[in-house]
């Protein structure tokens, strides 16, 4: 073998490693978000008409420690 070829086998061998700890880290946290929506219509009198909306953002990071 010669020198440029375990010089390409050594950086495909780097890489690969690299690339499989990347998707290790990668996959070891999360992220969610979650959005709840309530709607509540009361009708009054004639056209007018009241309409009370609340909404809940709910964001959850999570992290695997190892």
């Amino acid at each position: 073998m010669s020198k440029q070829q375990i010089y390409k086998m050594v950086v495909t061998i780097t890489t690969a490693i690299v690339t499989c700890v990347a998707i290790a880290l990668g996959l070891s946290s999360c992220n969610v978000t979650r959005t709840v929506t309530t709607r509540s219509e009361a009708w009054q009198k004639g056209d007018t008409s009241v309409v009370i909306q609340t909404k809940t953002v709910e964001s959850y990071n999570a992290e695997e420690r190892l």
